[in-house]
Formats: structure tokens, C-alpha cells, sequence
């Protein structure tokens, strides 16, 4: 299996996961000594302490949004090696009353025995800058 296959199985268990609650699942893609680094959350070391991230991260921010977000990657971006997927897109968020918000990401994953030993997420600040004047001006 590819890391690309590895990577879509991945984050189609992350839907679920977003939509249920319920992250214990998302623990199998991980090595147990996984490291996950976040522009919000910082980094988090153990396949543990990332399952709380995520549920952590989406409850701050994801959540306050009424309506799920949606991620558009930018599949001619792609980079793609033998233990390294970089996916770059655009994440877009809506609030009703509001223009969307719609920022710039690129998230990086590298494998080791087909698991993911670190995922790195990474919004330019240009990108921060913008999504926090959104959140200031639309949601106080």
C-alpha cells in the first residue's frame, strides 16, 4: 500500500472521527511515537496525545462554526515520495450572515512501516493573519 493509500484511508477515518467523536480509531495510523505539530496546538508527542489534539483542535475552532468545514486540496501540488505525502489546499469555513473564510494550508506526512510517524500542518502567517482579522470581525 502507498503512503498516498495510507493518507486517504487516513483522512476519510478522520471524517468519521470529526463527525462522531469518537478518535480512538485514528490511533491505528499512527506509530506509537507519532509527532504531530499544529500552528494552533503546537507540538504533541504519542499517538495518545495526538488523538487529544485533534478532538481539542476541532472543539476551538472547527465546532464554532455551524456548518462542517470543507477541505479542497490542491491535487496538482501534491508531493509525493516513498514515506512522504504534502498535500496542500484550501480549507473553506462558513458562517451564516458572513463571507467564508477560506485559508491556505499545506499539511505534510511522513510514514515509517506504514503508519504516520509525524504529520505536520503549516498555515503561512499572511494565512493566520487573515483567519484571525475573520474571527475578530465575525465572531468577536
Amino acid at each position: 500500500m502507498s503512503v498516498r493509500d495510507i493518507y486517504n484511508d487516513y483522512f476519510e477515518a478522520f471524517e468519521v472521527a470529526f463527525d462522531t467523536d469518537d478518535w480512538e480509531p485514528i490511533g491505528a495510523f499512527f506509530t506509537e511515537d507519532a509527532v504531530y505539530e499544529a500552528p494552533r496546538g503546537g507540538r504533541v508527542e504519542g499517538r495518545q496525545a495526538i488523538l487529544d489534539q485533534f478532538k481539542a483542535s476541532l472543539d476551538q475552532f472547527d465546532r464554532q462554526f455551524p456548518v462542517k468545514r470543507r477541505i479542497e486540496p490542491l491535487e496538482d501540488q501534491v508531493e509525493l515520495e516513498e514515506s512522504y505525502l504534502k498535500i496542500p489546499g484550501n480549507i473553506h469555513y462558513s458562517l451564516p450572515g458572513a463571507p467564508d473564510l477560506v485559508f491556505y494550508m499545506e499539511e505534510e506526512a511522513w510514514f515509517r512501516d506504514g503508519q504516520i510517524e509525524r504529520l505536520v500542518d503549516t498555515i503561512p502567517p499572511e494565512e493566520a493573519e487573515k483567519t484571525a482579522a475573520y474571527l475578530a470581525k465575525h465572531m468577536g
